[in-house]
């Protein structure tokens, strides 16, 4: 069985198209049917059916799946750890960052990875802090980029950046003005604002609830929401604020729709890169040179507030 074709018939499966997967691959169609049709050859069994919309998995397609992501991950792994060797990184190296991160990150990255490492597929996932924090001790992921890391004997953690947080504000002044100084907003007078806050998985609001019982005070959360785009909107709908750092919300504060108001005593949360102590150090390096030149470069478009952090 070659791997290659093996590669060829998973992403088909699992994208339900011979295009789709042909473009994910970076392939020609033609090429990634050959494949298929040779692996249903050498096994004599048809994996695929062929529909109005794409394709549909036999019964011995989904037996074969089944075995195949495990086969797979090992595969990948031992061409990676060859081309370590020879300099050259390749296989399957995955990431996760939390959602926005990779909207502001992922892409550049993707696109770097594909100049600098041709043969290394990077695949992305995304999630907040607490379900990456699993995906690492877990081995699902290699590396990560996320806020806050806890320590670990799993995984070691690299600072990257220090993000200021601000409470984000509608455009239009209301609650909030008669409690600002000199531009700013105590943290402490955050109780005197309904907060529209992520859940406790979140490492943002972990670190505003610490904060909170160190000082004395409560926080006034009136609704708990995972999701910046739908916060954003409740925000806009004058419904409450919330706490973020201005890259996550970079659209609406550009735009007008929201306003970032500092915060008094300046609060900040640590952008890190996590990985895997199982990481050859010559990919590792590669990769984590590559996270932070692009940083740098977003650093200095006003994209993401903050400074560089160090060990």
């Amino acid at each position: 069985m070659d791997f290659q074709d093996l590669n060829a018939f998973v992403h088909v499966a699992r994208l339900g198209s011979f295009s789709r997967a042909a473009v994910n691959l970076r392939t020609a169609q033609s090429a990634l049917s050959r494949r298929v049709a040779r692996l249903e050859h050498g096994l004599g069994v048809s994996l695929l059916e062929r529909h109005g919309r794409g394709v549909r998995v036999t019964r011995a397609g989904e037996l074969l799946l089944g075995e195949a992501d495990e086969l797979m991950e090992k595969l990948m792994k031992i061409e990676r750890l060859m081309g370590e060797h020879s300099g050259a990184p390749i296989g399957l190296l995955k990431m996760a960052m939390p959602p926005t991160t990779g909207q502001v990150l992922g892409g550049v990255l993707v696109a770097k990875c594909r100049e600098l490492f041709p043969r290394l597929q990077l695949q992305l996932m995304e999630g907040f802090s607490g379900s990456i924090h699993r995906w690492i001790e877990g081995g699902d992921v290699d590396i990560a980029i996320l806020y806050d890391p806890e320590p670990s004997a799993h995984f070691l953690v690299t600072p990257l950046l220090k993000e200021p947080l601000y409470l984000i504000a509608p455009a239009k002044p209301g609650a909030e003005e008669a409690l600002l100084r000199n531009g700013e907003i105590r943290v402490r007078d955050l109780t005197k604002l309904p907060l529209i806050l992520p859940g406790r998985a979140h490492s943002i609001r972990a670190l505003m609830e610490r904060y909170a019982a160190e000082h004395g005070f409560k926080l006034n959360v009136i609704n708990q929401v995972d999701g910046i785009r739908t916060t954003t909107g409740m925000i806009e709908a004058g419904l409450g604020y919330t706490i973020y750092s201005y890259a996550g919300v970079y659209e609406w504060l550009q735009s007008g729709a929201l306003r970032a108001i500092p915060l008094s005593p300046r609060l900040r949360w640590t952008l890190a890169i996590t990985h895997r102590l199982d990481i050859a150090p010559s990919l590792l390096e590669g990769i984590r040179r590559m996270i932070i030149e692009q940083v740098d470069i977003l650093l200095e478009r006003g994209l993401w507030h903050g400074e560089r952090a160090t060990d």
